[in-house]
């Protein structure tokens, strides 16, 4: 397996690292972040869906960024909120793999100008 130096040609240093355990429980995995833990189902609706949270991981970096940006900027932005969706078509045949069809990321934000905000 090539390292991300090799593959990039470049020295990279590791930004986020998680790990996820199975449990013994079919369709429960327990999942790890440097010191926080946290239970993803896989559909039994007792924790947070795998699903839901890679979803989670796309908004949250959204905020995180934009929220970034505007204060790098000097841009006042009093609040926003990022919403993603994942769909898929109920007539498809399911696989062995979750895929989506489509993914959509909504971006809402208060106290920029509509244009200012347009330009991100």
């Amino acid at each position: 397996m090539l390292t991300t130096e090799e593959s990039y040609g470049r020295a990279n240093s590791l930004a986020y690292k998680t790990r996820c355990y199975s449990t013994g429980i079919p369709g429960r995995a327990i999942c790890n972040a440097r010191t926080h833990h946290l239970v993803s189902d896989d559909g039994g609706g007792d924790a947070l869906y795998s699903g839901e949270l890679f979803l989670s991981g796309i908004a949250s970096c959204a905020v995180n960024m934009v929220q970034r940006i505007a204060n790098n900027e000097e841009i006042k932005l009093e609040w926003m909120e990022v919403g993603v969706e994942s769909w898929r078509d109920p007539e498809k045949e399911q696989g062995d793999i979750t895929l989506y069809d489509a993914i959509r990321v909504n971006f809402e934000m208060w106290g920029i100008a509509d244009d200012q905000a347009k330009d991100w």
